[in-house]
């Protein structure tokens, strides 16, 4: 995940843009998978390149400018991206977006960042971050089977009881993600969904050690597994995830030092998510689940 972890979220403007036009109810756009993270095809003034879509990412777009061809910006923030590589916060006019052909209507301002050294994962063509204000206004999921973004219209489709595995009721701060809570063994602590991280533990060293006295936290010093959690009524796992120490060197949050969980791109991947910003809901769809179908072709 490339994420600021600074002050992004005073520069957000108010959202204008939407994916799904009026008068469609559903509309299905391809992404690729690049290193785990959604990568919508999509032009910047009739640059062709990708976009990763970023939920942590509190503006409409957030351009790469070391790849877009943007007119010159003004300064307005500075920080960290959640790697930890510095970067320089600049507004300037929008360009034309268009996502998989189709326009999306930008503010009159965009802002952007310095993100080359992400190209060396995502490549070349990299143009930057697709926000959460791009989705925010409608039901939408990411369905990696079939590698689509499904943006739906709010009461154009139904979930049969035998469609849903869980659900949860989030809370969300101005720039921040879905945030709930979540049992791991007998430790409780927040919890927050991000496409655009792979997923992080963040944990004080003292609760690290009782998950893995506890045998719910093995592998490491790369990747670790975490046996299960349960979200709402359901449970998940296992889930294979980076922990890095609350407070330590690599923790760029701006909440502090608490144990926090941030499930990304893995943990959707494996989990169907209906993403519901208006009804403050998540919601986990069981295997072959009505919304999973390819609307082209019979049941």
């Amino acid at each position: 995940m490339v994420r600021l972890a600074c002050l992004l979220a005073l520069c957000a403007g108010p959202a204008f843009a939407q994916l799904l036009p009026d008068g469609q109810d559903r509309r299905e756009i391809p992404f690729a998978v690049v290193e785990g993270k959604p990568m919508l095809e999509v032009t910047v003034d009739s640059q062709p390149g990708q976009m990763m879509l970023d939920n942590g990412t509190p503006e409409t777009v957030m351009l790469n400018r070391d790849a877009a061809r943007l007119a010159s910006g003004q300064e307005v923030a500075r920080g960290n991206a959640a790697s930890g590589q510095p970067i320089i916060v600049m507004r300037h006019d929008a360009p034309e977006l268009r996502v998989d052909g189709a326009p999306l209507p930008l503010p009159a301002k965009v802002v952007s960042g310095d993100f080359g050294f992400a190209e060396a994962g995502f490549g070349p063509g990299f143009l930057g971050f697709l926000g959460s204000p791009a989705v925010e206004p409608h039901p939408f999921l990411l369905d990696y089977a079939r590698k689509r973004l499904v943006v739906l219209r709010e009461g154009s489709f139904a979930l049969a009881p035998g469609d849903v595995r869980g659900e949860v009721v989030f809370s969300i701060w101005n720039g921040e993600q879905p945030t709930t809570a979540v049992q791991i063994g007998d430790q409780a602590m927040l919890v927050d969904f991000d496409t655009g991280d792979n997923g992080t533990l963040y944990l004080r060293p003292e609760t690290q050690e009782a998950l893995v006295q506890a045998g719910l936290l093995t592998g490491g010093p790369g990747l670790w597994t975490l046996a299960s959690i349960r979200l709402g009524a359901t449970d998940f796992g296992p889930l294979m995830l980076s922990v890095v120490q609350a407070g330590g060197a690599a923790d760029f949050r701006r909440a502090g030092p608490a144990d926090f969980l941030r499930l990304g791109a893995r943990f959707l991947a494996d989990t169907p998510t209906l993403w519901d910003f208006q009804q403050n809901r998540l919601i986990f769809l069981a295997p072959g689940a009505g919304l999973l179908a390819d609307p082209g072709l019979p049941d």
